[in-house]
């Protein structure tokens, strides 16, 4: 739906470059739209650092269609782009869009607007209507798309983080442990035990949701972290994602094609041994509901010890 490369053009393009920052302060977020009441806000489908098959999802959606979007905080419009500002070029991934920048270097985007509103420069207050809600551009659905960014577009910060909280009783679910082997797709369901034959060091991906408030969503997570036979192997946290020289990273440090294959988490090779193995997982949402899965694997090992925790 939204490509981190689509939103960095538009943040970096020459318009943008030419503004001044406004004053100094705390830019004070807001929710750009509010489906239900807060803090029980319904409709948020997809969170931040997510997978979009082979980049980062660098904010949060929310399902909606033909409603009002407002500034997530005071500031001026940066830039906007309608349809009918070129009708002979098509819409790129953002669709209909508005950026707001706050002062300091922090903006707000808004992507996949119906129509944006008649007043499209000038100052913008937090209860501004900016737009309404619609599936223009590359979105597989009618929603709005929103980002907030620092350093004048260069990082991405999960809106969770600067946003009034959100009600999330309902921990993640690990669904399954999966081996792309070069005989295909290879499932493993937790908490049973599992005998496999690995010819070769395959990295060990998972598939993971985080219902949020409605159970049938299928969020992304906040926080990972697994352990195999009691050794503590890694962790992530998706709390930003920033460009660098190499392109853009999670927490400025490791690349999406480390941390996910296609739509799944990616843990990377695993020092597994021969005989009994638990690789325990725990995942947890930003409202901090944490779930601990175990896979239980009797492995028959094919290959040298090769890979280091």
């Amino acid at each position: 739906m939204d490509r981190i490369r689509s939103q960095s053009l538009f943040l970096f393009s020459m318009i943008v470059l030419a503004i001044l920052p406004l004053s100094a302060g705390d830019p004070g977020f807001e929710w750009p739209l509010i489906k239900g009441s807060l803090p029980d806000l319904k409709g948020i489908t997809s969170t931040f650092g997510e997978s979009r098959d082979d980049h980062f999802h660098a904010g949060l959606d929310i399902a909606s269609r033909d409603e009002a979007v407002q500034s997530m905080a005071d500031g001026r419009i940066l830039y906007s782009r309608q349809e009918s500002d070129n009708p002979f070029r098509p819409l790129p991934g953002p669709g209909n869009l508005m950026i707001v920048d706050h002062g300091e270097g922090w903006w707000s985007g808004y992507f996949h607007l119906e129509s944006l509103a008649p007043v499209r420069k000038g100052n913008v207050s937090k209860d501004t209507v900016i737009g309404y809600t619609g599936n223009t551009g590359r979105s597989g659905g009618a929603h709005l798309h929103f980002f907030i960014s620092k350093s004048y577009g260069k990082e991405f910060i999960n809106p969770l983080r600067l946003l009034p909280r959100a009600t999330d009783n309902n921990a993640p679910v690990v669904q399954e442990m999966i081996f792309f082997t070069d005989n295909g797709k290879s499932s493993l369901l937790p908490e049973k035990e599992h005998r496999i034959r690995l010819t070769k060091a395959y990295p060990v991906h998972l598939n993971i949701r985080d219902p949020g408030l409605e159970r049938s969503t299928r969020r992304g997570v906040y926080q990972l972290s697994w352990s195999l036979n009691g050794q503590e192997l890694g962790s992530r946290k998706f709390d930003s994602i920033l460009s660098t020289e190499n392109g853009w990273l999670l927490a400025g440090k490791q690349p999406f094609e480390t941390i996910f294959t296609e739509w799944y988490y990616n843990l990377g090779s695993l020092p597994f041994k021969n005989g009994k193995n638990t690789l325990t997982v725990k995942a947890q949402d930003f409202a901090g509901n944490v779930s601990t899965t175990n896979f239980n694997l009797e492995i028959q090992k094919e290959y040298p010890d090769t890979t280091t925790p």
